[in-house]
């Protein structure tokens, strides 16, 4: 009698050690690997660095009326960077000028200094491959966007226009305008996500 409850203590024991060995692998290992494959990619952003990006064009806008009804224009060209999470501009934004000057000087570095620009040591590289790397996906890019740069540029037409020369004229009134062509683009678009409005030309008479 004694030896039967001994083994079948000992089976229950044997049973909640499985379980709780099945319990640990599965939290510690496999909860684990199913957060790493859900989390969302981390977007990539380098300071003093653009991203994807369109160029809208270089055009003047009729403004609301000053003074005395008098017509007023502002001639502005905006650029709106947007999001990603890709690998290749990642490769871009962070490594490609540093490679390219490791490159250089590891080509060099048993020689003398030329007194030429180090770029031009890369024999027969008639393009730097960061820029033309930059380009394709920019190319890409723009290929992707497609017809909504014009739905953007009307959304752009209609936000601009509406302001009188005085309300967009000072440092917080372009910081307002950007923010009111981000809203405006972000309804048009909604993947990728739009980070930043810059304008390139901001001429108001």
């Amino acid at each position: 009698m004694t030896k039967t409850v001994i083994i079948a203590v000992g089976g229950v024991v044997a049973g909640v050690a499985v379980a709780l060995g099945v319990f640990f692998v599965f939290f510690s290992g496999g909860g684990g690997a199913s957060a790493e494959a859900t989390a969302s990619p981390t977007p990539v952003r380098v300071e003093g660095k653009l991203g994807p990006h369109i160029t809208l064009q270089d055009r003047i806008f009729n403004l609301q009326g000053g003074t005395a009804g008098a017509q007023t224009y502002v001639k502005l060209q905006t650029v709106i960077e947007f999001e990603t999470t890709s690998k290749e501009w990642a490769k871009v934004l962070h490594g490609c000028v540093a490679a390219s000057r490791s490159t250089s000087e590891s080509m060099v570095s048993s020689a003398p200094r030329p007194s030429v620009d180090p770029a031009l040591v890369l024999e027969g590289a008639k393009v730097d491959p960061c820029t033309a790397a930059e380009e394709k996906l920019q190319e890409e890019f723009a290929r992707e966007i497609g017809t909504g740069q014009q739905l953007i540029e009307d959304a752009v037409l209609t936000v601009v226009s509406r302001h009188t020369a005085a309300e967009i004229s000072t440092p917080d009134g372009k910081d307002a305008l950007k923010a009111e062509i981000k809203k405006a683009v972000e309804k048009l678009i909604h993947e990728p996500k739009v980070t930043r409005v810059i304008f390139t030309n901001f001429i108001t008479q």
